[in-house]
């Protein structure tokens, strides 16, 4: 029993975590783009409310560009700060309820008149002043040491006791609350004050507080002593110990009755009947029809919450606007991984498409989002512009289509939008093709997008029955959108290329600058590999124009394959100009092991300035696996043992690209042509096909992806080249000039 479930459960594991090598490697790649592909749809789904009514945020005085019909009844409600003023007069109505107890005051006053007994009585005493002082301290009325000796030294206290009393039974009277001063200004202007069946309104401001109270007692002691200040002071202080709050107040009722009154407001004030017009078309909205779209707006955004707490509900909508996202998404996923392997196998590659397709998700949540700009202000041609550049307007083009759905879903299915779209996006990716330059690019990027996102702007506004001034504010947004695209996409290319990793057409322009460190230094230090080097890149690029490969980056491949040979630069014979050949003196495994070097040297050479990574493959790459046909033979005829050819093989590895397949054909057609003695057209072309052939029979080609058909086309790009550089010329004859002799 105990194998079987455990039999079971090995099996379990195994299917879901393979153990060998090769399929668990393949179950990692499938997660990881699953978790690239639902992390976006997330990201995207979460981006926009699930319901988006932007009609809804019209304001006095807007211009629908549709009826709006009420899809169900709903309360006309107040606005919010006419809500609240309402509630706080309701509030305020509400008037606060202190009770005053006979027994309290009466207690008070009798504390008042013990107080003056006790002081007359310990003045009469026959004791000590230090003694008398004693009693008074301990009586707790927390009387300073100047006003003790004050009260047992008055020549006559009668007049004391009047003055004390009068404020005293005054204070009383008018009523102390048990409350701080900012507890008294919560009350509002006035209280009602009730004593068995009376109720006396009065001002809050009249009323003492516990707080207040000392305070106030010195002013009434101020103004019934005004010729003493120490009088006013002894009573002052003596009123603050032995008066309390008389007056009883419940401040929990009185809270939760003014509650019940803001409670009470209504919080509308109309009904609409479902199919009810809130809004005609292209006319102004009043001020009814103003507050009734805030109301729907209310109304949807209630039913959305409650859906969010319903936890089904939210779940069942936000997997229907998944099951959207996902089917528009899979058009790209589906394009990538039939037509495009190259990328759809490539994590970083993948990972920038994904980058892309999000930040120009993201441009539609800056539009739409809180500022709730116009929805063709939105970027959407930055995405493919960006993909055009990086791979191909093929791509780009994809693109454009994925971004305007997805978009289009986000908004709420907005056909209208996702056509102004769509078209501002494909019409972005072509314009981006074959550009060479910054300046080009700017204006041809921005009058392409300008002229398209005017053309459908219009179009759709003229479906649509909009006002003509409608229309022309429209339109002016279409070049606005047009310059803001072209430029988040300067200021976005230069990030993805250096966070991905990718080289864009703009990069390798720079690279061809014969100022540059490397070519600079191949020029003067290397001048000959320098000319070999601009023939095969003028070779590798007219063969890329022949079959459709990226005809910049085969040229810049060019340039830069034989940057290894600045290590030694003598034991390459295009730089021996002085007749001496270094590898006379070498044995041929030495001079093979020389040769080689220059890939390696090469490599590290780009690294060390940072070069891109694909001219780092062109240097690794050009030479493949190829023999180093004369030193094997050499070493055949002068090795007494065994020569192994693989000896004398380059370590690869072989071209993993057309473009570099290109680099590799022209790099052996320049070397081969320029050693010919005949340069006749024929001679060329035959030479040229037999280096094709033979690059193709020895599979070192295979890897590229160049078809039959391409390596036909290929050889017949190099001709023109070949023949402009290496054709014949009339001999001319000598002059007289150069007959003679000097004297």
């Amino acid at each position: 029993m105990k194998l079987e479930v455990k039999n079971k459960l090995l099996k379990f594991f195994k299917a879901f975590w393979p153990l060998d090598a090769p399929a668990r490697k393949r179950q990692i790649f499938w997660l990881k783009r699953a978790a690239i592909a639902f992390g976006l749809l997330l990201i995207v789904a979460n981006l926009f409310s699930p319901a988006r009514h932007d009609e809804l945020e019209l304001k006095e005085g807007d211009i629908s560009n549709h009826d709006i019909v009420a899809p169900f009844d709903f309360p006309v409600l107040k606005y919010p700060g006419e809500l609240a003023a309402q509630q706080d007069s309701a509030e305020l109505n509400v008037l606060a309820i202190a009770y005053r107890s006979p027994e309290v005051d009466n207690k008070i006053l009798g504390d008042i008149d013990r107080f003056l007994v006790r002081l007359s009585d310990l003045r009469e005493e026959d004791e000590y002043l230090a003694v008398k002082k004693k009693k008074l301290e301990s009586w707790r009325l927390n009387l300073s040491p100047a006003t003790v000796n004050l009260l047992l030294s008055l020549p006559e206290l009668y007049p004391f006791q009047q003055g004390f009393r009068s404020i005293c039974r005054q204070t009383v009277t008018e009523g102390i609350l048990p409350l701080t001063d900012q507890q008294s200004l919560e009350l509002g202007d006035q209280i009602i004050i009730r004593q068995q069946d009376q109720l006396v309104r009065t001002r809050v401001q009249d009323l003492a507080t516990a707080q207040s109270l000392p305070l106030l007692m010195k002013i009434k002691s101020e103004q019934a002593f005004p010729k003493s200040a120490p009088l006013a002071q002894a009573a002052a202080e003596a009123a603050s110990g032995i008066l309390v709050p008389n007056l009883n107040l419940d401040l929990e009722e009185v809270n939760n009755a003014r509650l019940l009154a803001r409670s009470n407001v209504s919080l509308a004030v109309g009904q609409v009947i479902k199919g009810e017009r809130l809004a005609a078309a292209y006319q102004n909205i009043d001020a009814p029809a103003a507050q009734k779209l805030y109301s729907l707006k209310m109304r949807l955004d209630e039913i959305a919450l409650s859906s969010r707490r319903g936890g089904w509900r939210y779940l069942l909508t936000l997997l229907s606007r998944l099951l959207a996202l996902g089917f528009f998404l899979g058009i790209l996923i589906i394009y990538l991984h039939r037509f495009r392997p190259e990328i759809f196998n490539h994590d970083s590659h993948l990972l920038l498409l994904a980058s892309v397709v999000l930040l120009t998700m993201l441009g539609g949540w800056a539009v739409l989002g809180e500022q709730r700009l116009s929805p063709y202000l939105i970027p959407a041609a930055v995405g493919p512009m960006i993909i055009s550049l990086i791979f191909d307007v093929t791509l780009g083009a994809v693109v454009a289509i994925t971004g305007s759905l997805l978009l289009g879903v986000v908004t709420g299915f907005n056909f209208p939008l996702t056509v102004v779209m769509l078209a501002s996006g494909a019409v972005a990716a072509f314009a981006a093709r074959d550009l060479r330059g910054r300046l080009k690019f700017i204006v041809k990027s921005f009058l392409a997008i300008s002229l398209i996102n005017i053309l459908a702007i219009a179009a759709v506004e003229y479906l649509r029955q909009a006002p003509a001034e409608q229309i022309k504010q429209s339109l002016a947004l279409g070049p606005l959108n047009a310059a803001l695209s072209v430029a988040l996409a300067l200021v976005l290319l230069p990030l993805l290329e250096a966070i991905f990793r990718v080289t864009t057409d703009y990069s390798l322009l720079e690279l061809a600058d014969p100022d540059r460190p490397l070519l600079k230094r191949l020029s003067l230090e290397a001048p000959g590999t320098f000319q070999h080097s601009l023939l095969v890149g003028n070779l590798a690029e007219a063969a890329a124009l022949a079959i459709g490969a990226n005809s910049l980056q085969s040229r810049i491949m060019g340039y830069y394959h034989d940057v290894g040979k600045l290590t030694k630069p003598d034991y390459f014979i295009e730089n021996q100009n002085t007749g001496i050949n270094r590898h006379d003196g070498l044995a041929p495994k030495m001079s093979h092991l020389v040769l080689v070097s220059h890939v390696k040297d090469g490599v590290e050479l780009a690294k060390q300035r940072r070069m891109p990574q694909l001219i780092v493959d062109a240097i690794a790459q050009h030479h493949g696996t190829t023999l180093s046909k004369y030193f094997y033979l050499k070493a055949l005829q002068t090795s007494e043992g065994g020569v192994l050819e693989s000896d004398f093989r380059y370590p690869g590895p072989r071209p993993q690209s057309k473009e570099v397949g290109l680099v590799m054909l022209a790099d052996v057609v320049e070397a081969t042509v320029r050693s010919l003695k005949d340069h006749s057209a024929k001679r060329v072309r035959k030479v040229v096909r037999a280096i094709i052939a033979e690059k193709a029979n020895q599979l070192e080609l295979d890897e590229s992806n160049l078809t039959l058909h391409e390596l036909n086309l290929t050889g017949e790009a190099f001709m023109p080249v070949l023949t402009a550089v290496f054709h014949p010329r009339i001999e001319y004859p000598q002059t007289t000039l150069l007959e003679e002799k000097p004297r």
